[in-house]
């Protein structure tokens, strides 16, 4: 059961492909589809340099912050958020390549096998606040 009131860290599940939800150091969800608000984008500098090192992926990156059942309807931008460790050591923003650090909400579903990371700004002022 999610606390809506305690942060959770949600990371891609290699294995199950969904989203693996963790709260207070336990999977407490597996979901396709899961929206946050005040996410941070986290990466774990020793995971990844041994992603690096081994050529083997790890859980060293997520998205952390607080469920939520809904976004803003109509924000003022949006944009796909991706994370690759072999070329980043950030989350980036997918159509200029800025790192990203931060959003107020984000949507994150599972497509294709694959996760997708959908950051959403309800003020584009919000958006300089992300680097």
């Amino acid at each position: 059961m999610i606390d809506l009131n305690r942060r959770v860290y949600i990371y891609f599940n290699l294995h199950k492909k969904v989203w693996s939800v963790r709260q207070g150091g336990k999977i407490v969800a597996h979901t396709k589809y899961i929206m946050l608000k005040d996410a941070r984008f986290l990466v774990g500098q020793a995971g990844r340099k041994k992603v690096l090192r081994e050529k083997k992926k790890n859980v060293h990156a997520g998205v952390s912050g607080y469920v939520v059942d809904r976004v803003p309807n109509i924000p003022d931008f949006c944009t796909t958020v991706s994370y690759n460790p072999y070329k980043n050591e950030t989350f980036i923003n997918y159509s200029n390549e800025k790192p990203m650090l931060w959003a107020p909400h984000v949507v994150m579903e599972c497509r294709n096998g694959k996760g997708w990371v959908e950051a959403v700004f309800n003020h584009y002022k919000d958006v300089l606040k992300s680097y």
